[in-house]
């Protein structure tokens, strides 16, 4: 159920959106997508022409703006729907230039004439016109016919036609009007030249915005779908047990894009795999292509001097959705009820990589958003009255929180700084997405969609939290014993804590009587069960016989490993409940262990539990189709392996386990010691593991063919010891010609 609540939120939010007083006329959603701006063209741009000009109702000392900021006008809706002059003059242009262009239906006028002759663009059913459209039209007509007989026919004066603006050739014996500020006192059929600019601009911006909501649906769907049909390669018949499709995992997928670096920073950075590179390099191209284009351009027009000038703000204005498009992806992919996680084989890790390529994106179209409108208004001159505006001051707070997250987002604050990271990130995420939705509210409120973006970023975040509490509050208060871990020189921690047992995955712990911080949670890996000590069975002894003959006495030397033989008895916290282990470095686990030490070791906390996750993704059918499985694990790292372990009893099975303190692995002998039988355990301490001759000898199918089927290679510990078992797999792989399938979990987390 909880990886469902990613869907509720765009369901809920959408739904919420359509509550929200809009415009019914025009319908509800994204433009393009349930929501009209000009439909049809030809009578918006009639009333364009007209509706600054002064009618005989127009108030003389208002200084009330009946439009918009950057079209505002004086005449009321009221009188726009009761002055007969207007009235006629309308309805005589529809029926002349309606016809000639966009050809629409009689009942779509009559939508038009219902709901947009009082508001103009935003449609209301409220205004309802004095006279109806065939009413008008008649008298319209009928003032024509009277000019013919009253007026004496002369030619009228020629039209000025601006350089490349096709016009239609029309005429009326009633004369022109152009529009402007000058009073409509009779009816006048609108000039085509005035017309055509008006059609040519209010066409291009609807084709345009309709773009922008396609071009930001499509980097959402794609970036959120890409994952999905990825991972259903796993489910190709026999892909597990195929030799070429791991070669080309070996060479395409796994490796790091260069180097042998990919858990391990380089250059301040992570590298991402090949397969991460290539999920990076389409949703790159994406963005960068349906950045450029498609546009409609149409010139002369009546908003935009030139083609750069229009060029300019329609850029603009794509990229700042498009932003939002990247948002609604990357809030997903950090969520930690990411619904992605059940449905792929793709890792959390790997999903807050892509989260930050995303975020990468988001800013750069933010920016570029910004600095586009800013010339454009810049060239225009119009810059000084935007930034009086309050949508510009909000878009600026949203520019400023998205190039602030950049910096203070890089790897070593994200590493050494955890906790101001974390509400660093929340703060800034929260005032972009306020300044954005305040952005769009100041110019449109809720009338042209663009909010709907923001309800559904907003309502992900907000929802992957909800759950968070609802799983907090389902787990209840718990008491842990936390305990420094002896002979380790106090950098291990062992946490039991009461209650209801957790087998595998990630939980994040709080500790809210530790600091005032009392909202932060961390994650750590689930080492599996306690039980009561006199629920323990003896201990059976491990000898390096267990190991099979593959490996010879000397290859075990060169590996540098040893037998562990297990203590005849163990013994675990009294009651039922979950174990887990961390490494103390800054932070939260620092606190605990001066906290623990302080108390002779040993010291009681209240605890809520936010998980259990699987941050894995869903690996376990690829694993399960495995006949042998090598887990190799360095420090703490060995708890992601313990579920591996547990669930696959049928497997052989190794685990490679290295410790740079003895007193580690004492302490997890009892864990050790209810693995499955036919687990063969290794351990060296204060040594690396020799993973060439691991991966060598794992992978190398034998001579009576008894080991020739997948392996499954989980690794989980340092990055260093991440990256070289990758690296050893990969290249083996493709050097080795006989060499086995395998499949590569690996458990390293970071940020």
């Amino acid at each position: 159920m909880v990886q469902s609540y990613s869907w509720l939120a765009l369901a809920l939010f959408t739904a919420l959106s359509s509550h929200i007083p809009s415009t019914e006329a025009d319908g509800t959603g994204l433009i393009g997508y349930g929501k009209t701006l000009y439909d049809p063209t030809c009578p918006f741009a009639c009333r364009s022409v007209i509706r600054k000009q002064k009618l005989s109702c127009t108030p003389t000392d208002s200084t009330q703006n009946h439009g918009t900021a950057h079209n505002p006008v004086t005449t009321p809706p009221k009188c726009f729907i009761q002055d007969p002059t207007f009235l006629k003059t309308m309805a005589l242009c529809i029926d002349t230039y309606c016809p000639l262009s966009d050809k629409p239906t009689l009942d779509l006028i009559h939508d038009y004439w219902a709901a947009h002759l009082g508001t103009g663009t935003i449609g209301n059913y409220n205004h309802i016109p004095s006279m109806t459209y065939e009413d008008a039209l008649a008298a319209a007509r009928d003032d024509e016919s009277k000019a013919l007989i009253n007026a004496n026919m002369t030619t009228p004066s020629p039209l000025k036609v601006l350089e490349g603006l096709i016009t239609h050739t029309v005429s009326s014996p009633l004369g022109f009007t152009t529009g402007g500020s000058a009073a409509l006192n009779s009816t006048k059929l609108v000039s085509p030249v005035q017309w055509q600019l008006q059609w040519n601009y209010l066409s291009d911006f609807e084709v345009n915005e309709k773009g922008h909501s396609t071009m930001t649906i499509t980097i959402c769907v794609v970036a959120i779908t890409l994952p999905i049909v990825l991972s259903l390669l796993r489910f190709i018949p026999f892909s597990t047990r195929s030799h070429p499709w791991s070669y080309l995992k070996s060479f395409l997928v796994h490796p790091a894009l260069f180097g042998r670096s990919h858990r391990e920073p380089l250059a301040g950075g992570l590298v991402p795999t090949r397969g991460q590179a290539l999920y990076i390099f389409v949703i790159s191209f994406i963005n960068l292509i349906l950045l450029i284009a498609p546009f409609s351009i149409k010139q002369p027009q009546a908003s935009f001097a030139s083609r750069d000038d229009q060029l300019l703000s329609v850029r603009g204005n794509r990229a700042g959705t498009m932003a939002l498009g990247n948002v609604i992806a990357l809030i997903l992919f950090s969520s930690r009820n990411n619904f992605l996680l059940y449905l792929t084989d793709w890792s959390y890790s790997t999903y807050l990589l892509l989260h930050r390529w995303l975020g990468y994106w988001a800013v750069l179209h933010t920016i570029i958003h910004s600095a586009m409108l800013w010339r454009y208004y810049d060239k225009s001159g119009g810059y000084a009255a935007e930034f009086a505006r309050l949508y510009w001051s909000w878009g600026i707070v949203g520019t400023v929180a998205a190039c602030a997250l950049i910096p203070l987002s890089i790897l070593q604050i994200r590493q050494k700084l955890y906790e101001f990271f974390i509400v660093a990130h929340v703060v800034l995420t929260f005032l972009f997405l306020l300044g954005y939705y305040l952005h769009i509210w100041y110019v449109y409120t809720w009338n042209w969609g663009y909010e709907i973006l923001a309800y559904v970023a907003f309502g992900i975040w907000a929802l992957d939290r909800v759950a968070r509490i609802i799983r907090m509050a389902a787990n209840g208060s718990r008491s842990a014993l936390l305990t420094v871990v002896p002979d380790t020189d106090g950098e291990y921690l062992r946490i039991n804590l009461n209650g209801s047992q957790l087998h595998s995955g990630v939980a994040y712990l709080g500790f809210p009587t530790l600091s005032w911080r009392f909202w932060e949670t961390h994650p750590f890996s689930i080492c599996g069960p306690y039980i009561r000590p006199q629920d323990n069975q003896t201990s059976r002894p491990r000898s390096g016989s267990r190991m099979g003959p593959e490996i010879s006495d000397e290859q075990k030397k060169e590996i540098g490993m040893t037998a562990v033989v297990l203590p005849e008895t163990a013994t675990h916290p009294q009651g039922v409940g979950t174990t887990f282990y961390a490494r103390t470095r800054g932070g939260l686990t620092q606190l605990l262990a001066n906290k623990a030490t302080t108390a002779n070791g040993q010291i009681r906390l209240r605890v809520l539990i936010d998980g259990p996750y699987e941050h894995s993704g869903n690996v376990k059918s690829s694993v399960s189709q495995c006949s042998s499985i090598v887990c190799i694990a360095g420090g703490v790292g060995i708890t992601a392996c313990f579920p591996f372990l547990r669930a696959n009893e049928a497997k052989e099975m190794k685990l490679f386990f290295s410790s740079r303190k003895t007193g580690l692995i004492t302490d997890l002998l009892p864990a050790l010691d209810r693995l499955p039988n036919n687990v063969t355990v290794e351990t060296v301490v204060g040594l690396r593991l020799n993973v060439s001759a691991i991966i060598l000898q794992a992978l190398l199918v034998t001579k009576d063919n008894s080991k020739s089927g997948p392996v499954a290679v989980i690794v989980s510990g340092p990055p260093s010891l991440a990256d070289a078992v990758r690296f050893q797999l990969t290249t083996k792989t493709r050097e080795y010609p006989n060499t086995r399938p395998f499949v590569l979990v690996d458990e390293a987390f970071g940020w």
